[in-house]
Parts: C-alpha cells; sequence; structure tokens
C-alpha cells in the first residue's frame, strides 16, 4: 500500500458519511430553507469524496496528485455566505418550528473532527502536494465547522434564555 493511501481512502468514507448524515438530517426540518441547507452540504461533501477520489486515482497510477487548480482555489464559505444573503438563512432557521440544537451540535462535531482529522494529515505529510491538498481540506471542513458552531451557538443562547420550568 502507497504511502497516503490509506489515508485518502479514509478520508473518502469520511465523506461519504458527512454526505449520508447530512442527507438523512435534512429530513428532520420541516423548514425548506433548513432542510435545503443540509441538502446543500450533503452534496458538497460528495463533491470532497470526489475529489478525494479523484487524488487517490492519480496517486496510485502516478504517485503524484492532480492538484486541480479549480477545486483548490475554491472558497467554499463563499457558497455559504451567498445563500445566507438570497435567503436570509439566519432569520429562517431562527423561526424554524423545530430548532433541532442536538442536530446542529452532531453537524459541528463531525465538521470538527474531519478538519482535525485533514489538519494532523497536513503536518504529518512530507509530500508538499499531499499537504497542500490536506490543509485545503481542513480549511473546507473548518468553514463548514463554523458554520455549525454559531447557529449553534446562537440556538443554545435563545434556549438558555427561556423561561425554565413553563
Amino acid at each position: 500500500m502507497k504511502k497516503y493511501e490509506q489515508i485518502m481512502r479514509y478520508a473518502m468514507q469520511m465523506e461519504l458519511d458527512g454526505h449520508n448524515f447530512f442527507k438523512e438530517k435534512a429530513e428532520v426540518f420541516d423548514n425548506p430553507t433548513t432542510k435545503n441547507l443540509f441538502l446543500q452540504l450533503a452534496e458538497v461533501e460528495m463533491e470532497h469524496y470526489r475529489f478525494i477520489k479523484e487524488q487517490l486515482d492519480s496517486y496510485l497510477e502516478t504517485d503524484s496528485f492532480k492538484m486541480d487548480s479549480k477545486m483548490m482555489d475554491r472558497n467554499e464559505d463563499s457558497i455559504f455566505e451567498h445563500r445566507e444573503k438570497t435567503e436570509h438563512i439566519n432569520e429562517t432557521l431562527r423561526e424554524s418550528d423545530i430548532p433541532d440544537i442536538t442536530v446542529l451540535r452532531m453537524a459541528y462535531l463531525i465538521e470538527r473532527d474531519y478538519a482535525e482529522f485533514y489538519r494532523k494529515a497536513a503536518e504529518r505529510a512530507d509530500d508538499e502536494d499531499a499537504k497542500t491538498l490536506f490543509t485545503k481540506l481542513a480549511q473546507w471542513e473548518e468553514g463548514h465547522e463554523q458554520l455549525f458552531k454559531d447557529e449553534y451557538d446562537r440556538r443554545m443562547e435563545e434556549y438558555m434564555s427561556l423561561p425554565w420550568g413553563g
């Protein structure tokens, strides 16, 4: 087995698990904007899966990574910022019929774990392309993590401000 093969295969499984989680949890929400956000994140995770698979295939064939500049230059934060502005995500999440703090926390923790995995892989990589690849993947996951963490914190603050005991 080649040096980065196992890391790439594990990364593919993580992205597939993330895709399945977001797709499944999208069904929990009645609010269409929240549901669409989770479905969009499911698709983003599937794009990550395909990208990593492409990198693995290249690595197994040529011993090098295929550093696609379109993907490497992609800023995923802007994808969600644009959606937030055009669809007023903050307002619609706040008004959601079933604000599910548990799902948001799970999403935040999953993304945090993925970011940490990629950061550690980047730290341990001695190949510069592998280091660049893992660093970019960590940055993408950190953006997802922050999206969910901010919403989780906001929802938790609202929850803690509710009158206790009815």
